[in-house]
C-alpha cells in the first residue's frame, strides 16, 4: 500500500514567511536597540554632564583656593606683622602698592584694620567704597566670604580677606585683595563641552560668569561652591527618540535588511578594530601623562570622536602644565625667582657625583653685610630690593652649568663647576662689583657688601650636604670675623 502523499509546500511562500519573520525581528530589534541606546545615551550624557560639573567646580575651587592661599601667605609673613605693628601709613601703603604688581589678576590690594578700615589711601590702592562697606558690616574679618562687586563695567571683581594675628590670637588686621572675574570666566570657558551651558551664580542668583545657551528641554546639574554661597549650574539638551535618528534608522534597517545581515559582522569587526585603536591612543596619552612624558596627539578614526578626543587631549595637556607649574613653584623662591633650598638639595647629589668623577666643584655661601641694618633703616621692602639685586647679580655672573639658590633670608648658595681657587676669588670680586652697581641703580644710598665662604665638594668619600654646608658656613663666619666684604676659602683639617 502506497504511503499517503505529503502536501507540497511553496518555496516562495516559505522564503517569504522567513524573510517576513526576519524583517519583523530585525525591525523590532532595531526599535528596541534604539530605545535602549537612547536610554543609555541619556545616562552617558548625564555622566558627562556630572563630570563636566565636577571639573568646573574643581577649577573654580582651585582658583579660589589658590588666591586664598596667596592672601593667607601674605598675612602670615613675619615682616608684614612687624609692618602692621610699627609701620607708618605710608610704609603700609607702599607695601600694598608693591604687592599689587607681583600677584596675577589683582585689581586692588591693601592692608586693613580689624574693623575693616583701609590703611592708606583706598582710592590709590583701588579699594572701592562698596568694598569698604562690606568689610565693615561684619563683626570679624573671618566671617567674610568672597565678596562680589559689579558696579563698574570692566572692573568686575571679587574680594578676599585674610586675618593677621598676634601670637596671643589678637587680631592685628588683615590683607585685602580684589581679583578680576575674568579668571573664573576662563575656568568656565576651558571646561564647557560643545552644546552645553555653564553658569556660576551668586547667593542672590546673579550671574558671575557664564558660557553657552541651551533652549527647550534640558538636563541640569547644580553644585554649591563651599564657603562662598555661590552655585554652579551646568546644562545640556535632553535626547529625544526621533531627534536621535531612531525613525530613519528603523526605515534604513528595513530597506537594507539583506545587506545588513552580511555586512553586520564585517562592520562590527571594523568598528571594533577602529574603536580599540582610538582607545589605545587615549591610553597612550594618559600613560604619557603619568610618566610625565610629552602627551601625544590623539587622532580618532571616526569624526564623531574628534571633539571628545580633543577634550581629553586638552585636559591632559592642562594637567601636565599645572603639574609642571606646581613643581616649578615648589622649587623656586617667590621673591628672587632663584631655586630655593629644596631645589638646591635635589641638585646637590649631582654636584657630589661630578666631584667624585674628578671635577672641581666649589660651594660658596653668601650673605649681605649688615642686612638687618638695611631692613631696620630703610624697611623690609628695600631689603627685598637688595635681595633681588643680589639675585640679578648672581644670574648675570653664573654659567648654565652652575647653580645659584636662596637658602634662607639673605643667605645664598652657589655651586661652581670646573673652577680653581683663583677663579672662585676672581668670580667673587666681579660679583661684588656687579652687586654694587645694582645697589647704585636703586638710588637709596645703600652702603653694604657681600661676605662669602667657600669649600670644595668631595674632599672625602662620604661628603654630604650637611658637611659641605657646615664647612662653607664656618668659612662665611670667618669672613665676617675679618671685617666682612671678603671671601674666605675654607681648608679642612685632617681630623674632619
Amino acid at each position: 500500500m502506497d504511503a499517503p502523499a505529503r502536501p507540497s509546500v511553496s518555496l516562495r511562500r516559505s522564503v517569504g514567511w522567513l524573510l517576513l519573520a526576519v524583517a519583523g525581528l530585525f525591525a523590532a530589534g532595531i526599535a528596541l536597540s534604539i530605545a535602549f541606546s537612547v536610554q543609555a545615551d541619556r545616562k552617558a550624557r548625564l555622566r558627562v554632564l556630572e563630570l563636566e560639573a565636577r571639573q568646573t567646580e574643581i577649577g573654580v575651587r582651585r582658583v579660589l583656593d589658590y588666591y586664598q592661599q596667596l592672601v593667607v601667605q601674605l598675612a602670615r609673613a613675619p615682616q608684614l606683622i612687624d609692618l602692621m605693628r610699627v609701620g607708618t601709613l605710608d610704609e603700609q601703603q607702599a607695601w600694598a602698592a608693591t604687592q599689587q604688581g607681583l600677584l596675577p589678576d589683582v585689581l586692588g590690594l591693601a592692608l586693613i584694620t580689624a574693623g575693616g578700615e583701609v590703611l592708606g589711601d583706598a582710592r590709590s590702592l583701588r579699594v572701592g567704597p562698596s568694598c569698604e562697606r562690606d568689610m565693615q558690616r561684619v563683626d570679624t574679618l573671618a566671617e567674610l566670604r568672597p565678596l562680589l562687586h559689579r558696579e563698574i563695567a570692566g572692573a568686575e571683581h571679587f574680594d578676599l580677606v585674610a586675618e593677621m594675628r598676634e601670637p596671643d590670637s589678637t587680631i592685628l588686621g588683615g590683607v585685602f585683595v580684589s581679583l578680576r572675574l575674568k579668571r573664573l570666566q576662563q575656568v568656565i570657558d576651558d571646561a564647557i563641552h560643545p552644546g552645553h551651558a555653564i553658569m556660576l551664580l551668586d547667593a542672590e542668583g546673579g550671574v558671575i560668569a557664564e558660557r553657552g545657551r541651551v533652549d527647550g528641554v534640558l538636563q541640569e546639574i547644580r553644585a554649591a561652591i563651599p564657603s562662598t554661597g555661590w552655585t554652579l549650574v551646568v546644562q545640556a539638551p535632553s535626547v529625544r527618540f526621533f531627534g536621535h535618528g531612531g525613525g530613519m534608522q528603523v526605515l534604513a534597517g528595513l530597506l537594507t535588511l539583506g545587506a545588513v545581515l552580511v555586512l553586520l559582522s564585517v562592520s562590527m569587526l571594523r568598528v571594533r578594530h577602529s574603536t580599540l585603536r582610538d582607545v589605545d591612543g587615549i591610553r597612550d596619552a594618559l600613560a604619557a601623562l603619568v610618566r610625565d612624558d610629552p602627551v601625544p596627539s590623539i587622532t580618532p578614526h571616526y569624526t564623531e570622536f574628534e571633539p571628545a578626543a580633543a577634550d581629553i587631549h586638552r585636559i591632559a595637556l592642562q594637567l601636565q602644565e599645572q603639574r609642571a607649574q606646581l613643581a616649578h613653584l615648589s622649587l623656586t623662591d617667590p621673591l628672587t625667582g632663584l631655586p630655593n633650598r629644596r631645589a638646591f638639595e635635589a641638585h646637590f647629589p649631582q654636584a657630589i657625583g661630578l666631584a667624585g668623577r674628578g671635577h672641581a666643584v666649589a660651594l660658596v655661601m653668601l650673605d649681605v653685610d649688615h642686612f638687618k641694618g638695611v631692613n631696620d633703616r630703610f624697611g623690609h621692602a628695600v631689603g627685598d630690593q637688595v635681595l633681588v639685586a643680589l639675585a640679578q647679580s648672581l644670574r648675570a655672573l653664573t654659567r648654565q652649568a652652575d647653580l645659584t639658590a636662596r637658602i634662607a633670608g639673605d643667605e645664598f648658595a652657589v655651586l661652581l663647576t670646573d673652577v680653581h681657587a683663583a677663579g672662585v676669588a676672581a668670580w667673587y670680586h666681579r660679583l661684588s662689583e656687579y652687586f654694587q652697581t645694582e645697589l647704585g641703580a636703586l638710588d637709596r644710598g645703600l652702603h653694604t657688601g657681600l661676605s662669602a665662604g667657600q669649600t670644595w665638594l668631595g674632599e672625602d668619600a662620604d661628603d654630604s650636604l650637611n658637611r659641605a654646608l657646615s664647612r662653607a658656613d664656618r668659612a662665611l663666619y670667618e669672613a665676617k670675623a675679618r671685617g666682612r666684604g671678603c671671601l674666605v676659602q675654607e681648608t679642612r683639617t685632617a681630623t674632619e
